[in-house]
């Protein structure tokens, strides 16, 4: 599976694709959360979409993996 340009899954479209399956990304896929700076995908659960957004100027990889193992 290979990586897309950043998403917004703020939009409709997407955020129904994600949730009824038929959209699948990868965990780390950069999407955007309405305005502002990239976050990245950690998954969906239910009618949950769960991205790790950036503090300052970048998203950690500490805070990336920790969502990871808790989700």
């Amino acid at each position: 599976m290979r990586y897309l340009p950043t998403i917004d899954v703020w939009d409709a479209a997407v955020d129904a694709a994600l949730r009824g399956g038929q959209l699948r990304l990868q965990r780390g896929q950069w999407v955007k959360c309405g305005g502002g700076k990239p976050s990245r995908f950690v998954g969906v659960r239910g009618r949950t979409v769960r991205a790790v957004h950036p503090v300052g100027n970048r998203v950690s990889n500490e805070r990336f993996q920790f969502a990871c193992s808790e989700w």
